[in-house]
């Protein structure tokens, strides 16, 4: 009986070998520069597709007030922080 299950366990165990592969088997299946800028490209499309559809939905939910606030809070923002992502030494010899 053990030869039996030992022969049955190695028989799946050289047969399931052939069965799987780590190769691509077709070229439809094989990732080119191409189609990774393709697929990242739709990948961050997606994203931002869903990032938008969700902020109009926060936006909607606000009453116009709160639109407004968050409008002149946006902008303040931006004015205080222009040129703050760059470093300091950029910022003292760059051109204006």
């Amino acid at each position: 009986m053990r030869k039996f299950t030992r022969l049955t366990l190695m028989a799946m165990f050289l047969l399931s070998g052939s069965l799987l592969s780590a190769q691509p088997k077709s070229d439809a299946e094989k990732v080119t520069p191409a189609t990774a800028r393709k697929k990242e490209a739709e990948a961050l499309e997606k994203k931002q597709g869903e990032y938008d559809s969700r902020m109009e939905h926060h936006l909607k939910s606000q009453d116009k007030a709160t639109r407004k606030r968050m409008k002149k809070n946006l902008r303040m923002a931006r004015r205080m922080s222009w040129g703050k992502n760059v470093p300091w030494y950029k910022r003292w010899f760059r051109r204006h």
